[in-house]
């Protein structure tokens, strides 16, 4: 065990280099989901160009312009629905933290109301 600690004081490049391999393997651990996602989706929309090119060669790349199009507009309506999404979660959140307090008032005044 004091032979590795020794080699690692005398080379820190090694110890940079073993550092830099274990933060990608955990990034890639995290990531490997989404990545296989992302190749998934290029593949399909990859697909969907090739068909339209062989279906009708002429008027492909209108129709590769109208579905770039409508997937930009889409992927803009998600982003405002998800926007909306997060600020009223942010607002409930915020209700949410008040309500043990509120509740709190409730109880005492109903203990004086019923002490008198």
């Amino acid at each position: 065990m004091e032979a590795i600690s020794n080699y690692f004081a005398a080379n820190p490049a090694v110890v940079t280099l073993l550092a830099i391999f274990v933060v990608l393997f955990i990034l890639y651990s995290i990531l490997k989901k989404f990545i296989t996602f992302t190749v998934i989706i290029v593949f399909f929309i990859m697909l969907t160009g090739g068909i339209y090119l062989f279906k009708d060669p002429a008027s492909a790349p209108d129709k590769i312009r109208n579905g770039v199009e409508t997937l930009k507009s889409g992927g803009e309506q998600i982003g405002e629905k998800f926007g909306n999404f997060w600020e009223d979660t942010k607002d409930l959140f915020n209700k949410g933290k008040k309500v043990p307090g509120d509740i709190n008032r409730m109880l005492d005044a109903s203990k004086e109301s019923v002490g008198k």
